[in-house]
């Protein structure tokens, strides 16, 4: 393959993989990029772990099947065949993706399986992939965003924690979306071990607010300077941050999250729950 960005799709056979592969395929058409379709059946269904084997070369032609698909949608599409990259293995599909993530500018893949034998391949896959992604992951759902993308011209990047990776990556994105980024803050309504700190009423809480305003702005400002081109818009609300973040993915084309960095392996159920329910599709940057 030529020497491109390289969008990374995994395939799995199921509805939502039929998705990812459709986002990739635009990206990859937008971007000028290769595309890169791979299949990993997890080799535990090969163990039989319930005490049923299963024939590899099923498994494999399976498959095959499965990247021929969604490879024949990226040349009817208008990919050039020497630009499209098929591999199918048996191994942990975290594991697999993961390592084919070191040669991609991104890594797509479907929220979840659909039922039967294809959740078995996928498990968890979408979920561990955020803490072992060597590159930016988006998850994508065919239920929630069964639509092409863009319609709102708008990126939302959500600032919790340290750092501003996913902050510019929003933003590049936006350069190769024209569209603009929002900067949301959810200060919590919810108890946890810092409310006490937080005040809750009258001008206490709106110098609280303006103090989180402050603090995002000496954020952003060098973000803002970097990519001129892009619109910046900076808020903050008060909410059970779960909750606004999935109603704030009801209006916008991308949501980002900023995530620990490997080696952590425990996705927080925050993360969780918003991937879970999400109407569009979720980019995961490591902060």
């Amino acid at each position: 393959m030529a020497d491109k960005p390289t969008v990374l799709v995994g395939i799995d056979g199921s509805e939502d993989g039929i998705r990812a592969a459709r986002y990739g395929i635009g990206r990859a058409l937008h971007l000028d990029a290769d595309i890169w379709f791979v299949n990993a059946v997890d080799d535990g269904v090969v163990t039989g772990g319930w005490g049923i084997l299963y024939d590899p070369t099923v498994l494999k032609e399976a498959g095959e099947a499965a990247v021929h698909q969604v490879r024949d949608l990226a040349i009817a599409k208008g990919v050039p065949e020497d630009r499209i990259r098929t591999d199918v293995a048996i191994g942990n599909p975290t594991t697999i993706l993961s390592k084919c993530s070191k040669s991609a500018e991104i890594l797509i893949v479907g929220r979840r399986a659909s039922s039967g034998l294809e959740r078995m391949f996928v498990g968890s896959t979408s979920t561990s992939l955020v803490s072992s992604s060597h590159c930016p992951l988006v998850v994508i759902s065919a239920a929630s965003t069964p639509e092409p993308t863009g319609g709102f011209g708008k990126i939302t990047v959500a600032m919790g924690g340290a750092g501003d990776n996913a902050l510019r990556w929003g933003c590049r994105e936006a350069m190769i979306r024209d569209a603009t980024v929002d900067v949301v803050h959810i200060i919590p309504t919810q108890p946890t071990s810092v409310m006490s700190l937080i005040p809750t009423s009258g001008t206490q809480e709106e110098e609280w607010e303006h103090r989180v305003i402050c603090s995002l702005e000496k954020m952003v400002i060098p973000v803002a300077e970097a990519f001129p081109d892009v619109e910046i818009k900076i808020r903050s609300q008060r909410g059970v941050l779960v909750d606004e973040l999935i109603q704030e993915s009801s209006r916008v084309d991308l949501l980002v999250l900023g995530v620990k960095p490997r080696p952590a392996i425990q996705l927080g159920g925050p993360v969780r729950a918003v991937l879970a329910h999400s109407s569009c599709p979720v980019a995961l940057i490591s902060r």
